[in-house]
């Protein structure tokens, strides 16, 4: 008769919590070996034509997510679709002088997380939805000719702040093992209203007529822009502009150097 033994084999208690150390340091060795390069410095090249200088720093998470932190600052830079405006409405000469003399300078700060979902972060295409703090001045020259004759040019200043989100698609891939490109290709987003209050002074308005006034107010009231409204009130020499509606917006076409370490 044969008799059968049981072989077991156990492990001393004393050896698990080892074992477990061992199994994490081979996760994570796994893991950062999938990450590689876990931060991207960047800086948006095509910003400058804009005269918009932008700097971001991006930080992987995991295989498939990474948190943005950019800064952008535009100083006295020209309104957007600057000649689109002009092609519309550049046959007023009084919309030209306004349209060509508006300058902006904006400091603006973005925060976004980026699904990647390839699982390849920082590489490949990607989904950001993101959050933007916005604090513009904004500087104009309103003109108007009165019924003498004579151009009156009132040049208004205006200050203020505003915050918004969206959703950005986006694609970030490699020149070399350390150069690459991130593409912003279209990133839509709306915010909290913007209430704007431009000042400023007309140094010829001891000739001006209630009639010249009149039509002023009425020009500035009736201001066009897309979702936004204009207000005006004259104390001469000091005239108003109250311009209140949503921030709103778009990132798009955007082409950023970036070095991953």
């Amino acid at each position: 008769m044969f008799m059968k033994q049981r072989i077991c084999f156990g492990l001393h208690p004393l050896s698990l919590p080892r074992l477990a150390v061992i199994a994490f340091c081979l996760w994570t060795g796994h893991t950062h070996a999938q990450l590689g390069n876990r931060t991207v410095v960047k800086f948006n090249l095509s910003g400058i034509i804009i005269k918009s200088y932008t700097a971001q720093y991006e930080r992987v998470l995991a295989p498939n997510s990474t948190i943005t932190v950019s800064a952008s600052y535009s100083p006295n830079a020209p309104l957007p679709f600057k000649q689109a405006l002009l092609d519309q409405y550049g046959d007023n000469q009084d919309a030209r002088r306004a349209i060509e003399t508006t300058l902006f300078t904006k400091r603006i700060a973005t925060l976004e997380y980026r699904f990647y979902p390839a699982g390849h972060a920082p590489h490949g295409w990607y989904i950001a939805p993101f959050v933007r703090y916005a604090n513009m001045d904004v500087s104009n020259d309103y003109t108007y000719r009165s019924q003498d004759g004579r151009l009156h040019q009132a040049h208004l200043e205006a200050g203020f702040n505003a915050g918004g989100a969206g959703v950005l698609l986006g694609y970030q891939f490699l020149l070399g093992k350390r150069l690459g490109l991130d593409l912003w290709l279209l990133g839509p987003f709306y915010g909290t209203n913007v209430k704007a209050v431009f000042n400023g002074t007309d140094p010829y308005w001891q000739t001006l007529t209630n009639s010249d006034i009149t039509r002023m107010k009425s020009d500035i009231d009736n201001t066009k822009l897309p979702l936004y409204s204009v207000q005006s009130s004259f104390k001469l020499p000091l005239i108003t502009a109250n311009l209140d509606g949503p921030y709103y917006g778009v990132r798009a076409f955007g082409l950023a150097l970036a070095y991953s370490f």
